[in-house]
């Protein structure tokens, strides 16, 4: 269902935003498989021993109480696992970013007129700064530093996204943002 509501937010940038053979260049970031597999790993492990020391509790037995676990968990927690699903679309007016790091998904269309310059770097957490990634570890990426002196909107400051691949990305910006 969130693929589809990507897909469906991605068409209406289309429609809005191109004309004519307009750029647009869409950025998914894959997702960790090493990392996944060894969270659900633990995951897995964890679950085996609380169905074993749970098992005949509650009327039920070692299967009921592991599938219940791992798949309450996987569901409810499905970021913690294979990161929060996250798309950049480059239009020839701005950048669009939709995130999605757990109940709440963030679609913002930031127009380059609003955005001051973009500095290649790595994201530091002290500094403030908003991180719209698919994994919360540190990471090179590029930060987007607002002309507004107040930030992007009211929660959104300056923002620091981490394309899949930076230097295709910086290749779709216009000339002043390279």
């Amino acid at each position: 269902m969130m693929r589809w509501q990507s897909r469906a937010w991605i068409s209406n940038l289309r429609r809005q935003y191109v004309f004519k053979d307009g750029k647009f260049h869409v950025d998914e970031p894959d997702i960790p498989l090493t990392e996944s597999a060894r969270k659900i790993m633990f995951l897995l492990a964890g679950s085996a021993l609380i169905a074993w020391l749970l098992n005949g509790q509650f009327r039920l037995n070692f299967w009921q109480i592991f599938i219940m676990i791992v798949g309450f968990t996987l569901l409810y927690r499905d970021t913690q696992f294979f990161g929060a699903p996250t798309t950049y679309v480059i239009t020839a007016s701005g950048i669009g970013i939709h995130y999605i790091p757990g109940h709440i998904d963030y679609r913002l269309f930031l127009p380059f007129k609003e955005i001051s310059r973009i500095e290649k770097g790595r994201y530091q957490k002290n500094k403030n700064w908003d991180l719209f990634a698919r994994t919360r570890d540190d990471k090179d990426g590029l930060l987007m530093i607002p002309k507004n002196p107040n930030g992007f909107t009211k929660r959104v400051e300056k923002l620091f996204i981490v394309p899949e691949n930076i230097e295709k990305f910086l290749e779709q910006l216009p000339h002043g943002y390279r």
